[in-house]
């Protein structure tokens, strides 16, 4: 399962949830209980020149690239 960084539309707080793509859109606030939630849009890091030449990067979630 996925992990998807939120920012509440009502409070401005930010989280994150571990949670199928199905329920995603059903997720609220732990702050101020709203279910005005949207995604967070956040910058990918893909580890240095060497991935960019080669069009291969890292994972953050432990893979060992692509075969």
């Amino acid at each position: 399962m996925p992990t998807y960084d939120l920012v509440c539309n009502a409070c401005g707080h930010k989280f994150s949830v571990f949670c199928s793509i199905s329920k995603k859109d059903e997720q609220v606030c732990p702050e101020c209980g709203s279910a005005k939630v949207s995604q967070r849009f956040t910058a990918v890091n893909i580890g240095g020149s060497s991935s960019l030449s080669t069009g291969l990067g890292t994972s953050s979630c432990g893979s060992s690239g692509f075969s």
